[in-house]
């Protein structure tokens, strides 16, 4: 147990720390992240109906303060990982998680990209016989991944669906909040630009892509999950640089092997596309 604060320490330092997500610790006691966001984050939360989170594992990506990892455990989580790469963003964090004596456990030097070799400890479970990596891991998969405010902020976005797969159960869920382009029948996703000259879409030089909805939906499909319909919530933000921008939510199942289109079987179920993939658990 951490020491107890009052009301007004906990206020005074919020007010010493910049914030991204708005936590609620207190009644009455809220961090005053922004504003402009809470729209989509209601959205997400639209689209996070469609998952049960109650005595699931729960894997936070890109965490910042922490809202939607503490959410999860309010929610029910049995155990929920909370990871970022950007290690300053940890004392927020921290700070929080003392303060609702928070059991989430915090990975802040796990990148999106590296999610099957940083989690491994997590995962492996199974050493009952002398099995070859990776069939020690069969049951401590991850429920749910949460991908929230990410895929436009990275450069290999494709890539991080995959890592996603590779920690997640068959019948599992991701649930995915994104920049996108809602205005397009066609698969595209927009390059932001070179740095320094990165405006094509936002004039932002962590943004990377804008993809099109059927874009998204095509690259978990390509990552073995299936998008369901029901789930799926938008946002319009207005026309950049002539294209319809906007936000969007959803949830996706993560599909087994055993239950895609033979004709791109093999192809997707190799290790190098999708890691993680053994015959064993799909």
């Amino acid at each position: 147990m951490g020491r107890f604060w009052t009301d007004q320490e906990i206020l005074d330092e919020i007010n010493k720390r910049r914030w991204y997500h708005k936590i609620a610790l207190r009644p009455g006691i809220v961090t005053p992240g922004i504003s402009l966001l809470e729209n989509v984050w209601n959205m997400t939360r639209q689209s996070r109906e469609y998952i049960q989170y109650s005595g699931k594992r729960v894997l936070d990506l890109a965490s910042f303060d922490g809202m939607w990892a503490f959410e999860a455990e309010q929610r029910g989580a049995s155990l929920v990982v909370a990871t970022d790469c950007m290690q300053p963003l940890y004392l927020n964090f921290e700070f929080c998680k003392n303060i609702l004596q928070s059991k989430v456990l915090p990975l802040y030097n796990t990148s999106p990209y590296k999610l099957w070799e940083g989690l491994q400890v997590l995962l492996m479970d199974d050493f009952t016989e002398p099995l070859p990596f990776p069939h020690q891991i069969r049951h401590n998969q991850f429920d749910v991944v949460q991908h929230l405010g990410l895929l436009y902020h990275l450069r290999d976005p494709m890539w991080t669906l995959s890592q996603c797969r590779s920690v997640i159960k068959p019948g599992g869920h991701l649930l995915l909040e994104t920049a996108c382009i809602l205005d397009t029948n066609q698969s595209i996703m927009v390059y932001n630009g070179a740095p320094g000259q990165m405006n094509r879409i936002y004039k932002d030089d962590t943004t990377w892509w804008l993809p099109s909805v059927l874009c998204i939906e095509e690259m978990l499909k390509s990552t073995l999950f299936e998008v369901i319909p029901e789930s799926i919530r938008t946002i319009p933000s207005g026309r950049i640089n002539n294209y319809n921008a906007g936000r969007i939510s959803l949830v996706a199942r993560a599909i087994s092997g055993s239950e895609i289109d033979n004709n791109c079987h093999a192809e997707l179920l190799r290790i190098f596309r999708n890691p993680g993939i053994v015959p064993d658990y799909l």
